[in-house]
């Protein structure tokens, strides 16, 4: 077990190198830690809001953390220091996710949006108006960064072109508020793909396996 947040924790998540575990926690704070030696590497307390969201880069190098206040920070891994702020949503920042290439992050909020942040201009890159209601969940697809999935409590998960932010797929996928979503993964020495390839999970105490495709 691990110790030292002060609160309840907001997400977990593993580091690209696998023996590292991010924590972002209500206390304001994140914290980086050695899963072999089960110490703290890091601890920030940049925000000034309860810690909801939290993803890696994919090479390891960044880490983005998000909080209630709709603030999003930025972090160097190398440095330990907050190196962009990601301001524009106007309620809670609930899920992030970096794109494989790395240039892009996707944020899910309370405001109804899901924000695509160019990171190589240090900017916002596009507003998508995903759905009517609290987005819960966002994932860019896992072999490109050519697509995005929503998940919202209006029921609804949604599939999203990023070439032209066009609609692909809409379901209704529970009967009630959709919680979270993940693709499967890329499949190993290009073998043959699972029949589904992306699945939900809702408040309707269901999750379910899809084949947008």
């Amino acid at each position: 077990a691990l110790s030292g947040h002060r609160d309840r924790l907001g997400h977990v998540a593993f580091h690209p190198a696998g023996r590292l575990l991010g924590t972002a926690c209500f206390d304001h704070a994140w914290r980086l830690w050695d899963l072999d030696t089960t110490s703290m590497l890091l601890l920030q307390d940049g925000h000034a809001r309860e810690v909801y969201a939290l993803d890696f880069h994919p090479d390891g190098s960044l880490c983005f953390t998000g909080d209630v206040a709709g603030v999003g920070l930025l972090w160097d891994l190398r440095s330990g220091k907050q190196i962009l702020s990601c301001l524009g949503h106007s309620k809670k920042i609930l899920a992030a996710d970096f794109a494989v290439d790395g240039y892009m992050l996707a944020t899910a909020s309370d405001d109804n949006t899901v924000r695509v942040w160019d990171l190589r201009r240090k900017t916002t890159h596009y507003v998508l108006p995903a759905h009517s209601s609290l987005i819960a969940d966002c994932k860019f697809a896992p072999t490109s960064a050519e697509a995005i999935a929503t998940a919202a409590y209006d029921g609804q998960i949604a599939l999203w072109s990023t070439r032209d932010w066009s609609n692909l797929v809409l379901l209704q996928a529970h009967d009630g508020k959709a919680m979270s979503l993940d693709f499967a993964p890329p499949t190993v020495d290009n073998g043959p793909r699972p029949e589904a390839s992306l699945v939900s999970a809702g408040f309707d105490r269901t999750f379910k396996l899809w084949n947008p495709a």
